[in-house]
């Protein structure tokens, strides 16, 4: 009889699109509060908070508890035939939380969903505001927004790209306002934050009646690793898009709900979005869900036209999947693990610092709150990175999970093709004790790694 492991290794050929550079050969049987044990009982550290969505740990029973008390009711609640109150009592609870100009939310299933929401939305602002040639949207290089066809048009991830170029809507792009790679050679002050007048001169470029939105993650997903851009970047970026009438979509898919160690990312630079799209900590990955949120101006716009905005998903909004996020933002508020995200993240930046700074192959160590990137290079003075068949990040990960810890494997820093950056996102209730033990463990793998690649 084959074992546990082998059935299910053959089982995984029959699924279609799986996503891994180097196949896993564990199986997943259970999670406790930051640890997932494997087929043999052996745990594992989560420090990729699987990835960067496990906000407030794994096998909560108060999130259990309250997903099977709502499928012993009704698992489905279609809109056009009744009202859904866990879907108005978690609209309530979330626009509690976000910046004060949110106005409306509308819940999907994920956050490509929520992006490709977002898109169709701002271009129907402007045709219901008597615009309807700004379709355009300009993103960013190195950003990340989603699978979808024009979610991936958004992003500027070149790898997930390539074998779509010919489908894909040929969007604009700025650079990344990653310092640590700055495409434009300066350095911070001096620069002038080149980056982020780049929009500017770009909506002149393409004419601004034009250009629908702009669309960026407040700090870096997995496409720049935790890129924290400087204290000017966000309010000029505010300021170019009030001058040329372009909607600013947030892309707090990761970001949101604590993750920084604010409630929303962008609230770090005080500064109000006019849609924000987030996911993942929404649910702390219980169950699939996600939102748009919109500001009081595109709503009035909205009720003043009488535009009815047409963007249905049978599943969305199920009564199921807001009772787990209700039940995850109940966790998240009495726990208060915001405030628990931003202490322990500082703790995790310094004691990263303090651990791996040193080794010859970590180049940057970047983020914000529980949300880390630690850029992996070659050559630390050149910041060469390593040719992407030596998978750098992959391998990192794969022996740090040896040794009992998950990291998140990236890679796309250097022109969306080369740079590896492996990130940290535990869940909020890690402790300080199991943050040094796995920067231990990534601290044994990364010198592994080095033995092996640098000969």
């Amino acid at each position: 009889m084959p074992d546990r492991l082998e059935k299910a290794q053959k089982a995984r050929t029959k699924i279609f699109g799986v996503l891994s550079a180097l196949p896993p050969d564990l199986v997943c049987d259970h999670g406790e509060g930051v640890y997932i044990f494997d087929q043999n009982g052996r745990k594992y550290l989560d420090f990729s908070g699987s990835p960067q969505a496990c906000s407030i740990g794994h096998g909560d029973q108060r999130v259990t508890e309250a997903v099977a008390a709502q499928m012993k009711k009704i698992a489905l609640c279609f809109q056009t035939f009744f009202i859904n109150e866990k879907e108005g009592e978690l609209a309530e609870r979330i626009l509690r939380r976000a910046p004060k100009n949110m106005a409306r939310i509308q819940f999907v299933n994920s956050g490509s969903e929520a992006t490709e929401s977002a898109i169709k939305l701002a271009h129907q602002f402007h045709i219901e505001n008597g615009k309807p040639m700004k379709h355009l949207v300009i993103s960013r290089w190195q950003g990340y927004h989603g699978m979808t066809v024009a979610a991936l048009s958004a992003s500027g991830y070149t790898s997930r790209r390539a074998k779509f170029g010919t489908l894909l809507h040929s969007w604009p792009k700025i650079d990344a306002p990653l310092c640590y790679r700055c495409p434009y050679e300066l350095t911070y002050p001096r620069c002038k934050v080149l980056c982020a007048r780049a929009l500017d001169r770009l909506i002149n470029q393409l004419g601004a009646d034009y250009v629908s939105a702009f669309i960026a993650e407040p700090i870096g997903g997995a496409g720049s690793g935790a890129m924290v851009p400087v204290p000017e970047y966000y309010p000029m970026i505010r300021e170019i898009c009030d001058k040329h009438d372009v909607l600013f979509i947030d892309d707090e898919v990761i970001c949101g709900f604590g993750r920084t160690g604010k409630w929303f990312g962008i609230d770090h630079w005080n500064m109000q979005p006019d849609i924000i799209t987030t996911a993942k900590g929404m649910s702390g990955a219980y169950t699939p869900i996600a939102a748009v949120m919109l500001s009081n101006r595109i709503a009035g716009v909205f009720e003043k036209k009488g535009g009815r905005f047409i963007n249905a998903y049978t599943t969305a909004g199920n009564p199921v999947s807001c009772a787990a996020a209700l039940a995850v933002v109940d966790i998240i508020e009495k726990g208060k693990l915001v405030e628990r995200s931003a202490t322990l993240g500082d703790y995790l930046h310094k004691q990263a610092k303090k651990k791996l700074a040193n080794h010859p192959t970590v180049g940057d160590i970047r983020g914000r709150g529980l949300h880390m990137g630690i850029e992996i290079v070659k050559d630390k003075k050149t910041r060469e990175p390593f040719e992407p068949s030596v998978m750098a990040a992959s391998r990192i990960n794969k022996l740090a999970m040896q040794k009992g810890c998950m990291v998140f494997p990236t890679t796309g820093t250097v022109e969306g093709v080369k740079g590896d950056v492996i990130m940290m996102a535990p869940p909020y209730i890690i402790t300080k004790e199991e943050i040094d033990l796995g920067l231990d463990m990534v601290d044994e793998a990364i010198t592994e790694f080095e033995k092996q690649a640098l000969k």
